[in-house]
C-alpha cells in the first residue's frame, strides 16, 4: 500500500524542485551563452605551439606609415640580415677557428641566433616563413600564428594571451652575450633605441582592416 502524502507536503516538496529546477536551467543558460559569446569573438587561440608565421606575415599590416612602419625599421636593421652574415667569409673563419663541423650557415651554434625560432624546440613554421629573414619580429616577439590577426592584435592584452611577447633585457641577452664570437659590451637601453619601432600614437586600431585570408 503507498504511502500517502499529504497536500501540503506535496505542495511544499513541488515548489523546493521547481525552485532548483529553475536555478538549473538558468545556470545552463548563463554557461551556454559565456561559450557562444567566446565562440563568437574566437579571440583565444594559443594552445602552447610555437607556429611562426614569418616577417612576411608581419609586413602586411606593419609597413604603413600611419602605423608607424616597423617593418621598415626592422629592414634597416642588422637583425634583418643576421642570416646573411653566416655566408660571409668572415663567419666562415670564425666557423674554422671554433673547430665547427658545418659551414657557419649550417651550424647550430650560429643558427641558433641568427634564424627565427631555430633554438626553439617547440618551433614549427608557416608557409611564408623564411630562415633568409635572419631575426625577425617573432625572434623578440614571439611565435606569431595565433595573434597576428587584426581582432587579436587590436586588444594588447589578448594578444599577449595569445603569445604577444613584449621583449625584456633578458630576452636579448639570449644571444647578445659572451658566447658570441663577436660580443660587444650590450646596453639593453642603448640598442633599444637603436632598433625603435614604436607604434604611431595616432594610430587607431579599430579602424584596421581585415586581412586577406591568405595571411
Amino acid at each position: 500500500m503507498r504511502e500517502f502524502i499529504p497536500a501540503s507536503r506535496f505542495n511544499t516538496e513541488g515548489i523546493r524542485l521547481m525552485k532548483l529546477f529553475s536555478s538549473l536551467i538558468l545556470s545552463l543558460l548563463t554557461i551556454s551563452l559565456s561559450f557562444g559569446q567566446a565562440d563568437s569573438t574566437a579571440v583565444l587561440k594559443y594552445a602552447g605551439q610555437h607556429i611562426y608565421a614569418g616577417v612576411e606575415r608581419c609586413q602586411v599590416c606593419h609597413e604603413a606609415d600611419d602605423i608607424g612602419n616597423q617593418f621598415g625599421a626592422w629592414q634597416a636593421s642588422n637583425h634583418a640580415k643576421a642570416y646573411q652574415t653566416l655566408l660571409s667569409e668572415e663567419a666562415a673563419k670564425i666557423a674554422k677557428e671554433k673547430g665547427l663541423k658545418k659551414p657557419a650557415y649550417e651550424s647550430p651554434e650560429c643558427l641558433e641566433c641568427h634564424v627565427t625560432g631555430y633554438s626553439d624546440p617547440k618551433a614549427e613554421y608557416g608557409e611564408k616563413y623564411k630562415k633568409e629573414d635572419g631575426i625577425g619580429c617573432e625572434s623578440c616577439h614571439g611565435a606569431g600564428e595565433f595573434f597576428r590577426k587584426a581582432d587579436i592584435m587590436c586588444d594588447i592584452e589578448m594578444a599577449k594571451a595569445n603569445g604577444l611577447i613584449i621583449p625584456k633585457e633578458e630576452d636579448c641577452l639570449r644571444c647578445h652575450n659572451e658566447r658570441s664570437p663577436r660580443y660587444k659590451p650590450f646596453d639593453f637601453k642603448t640598442y633599444d633605441e637603436k632598433i625603435a619601432h614604436k607604434l604611431n600614437p595616432e594610430y587607431k586600431c579599430e579602424n584596421a582592416e581585415e586581412e586577406d585570408e591568405d595571411w
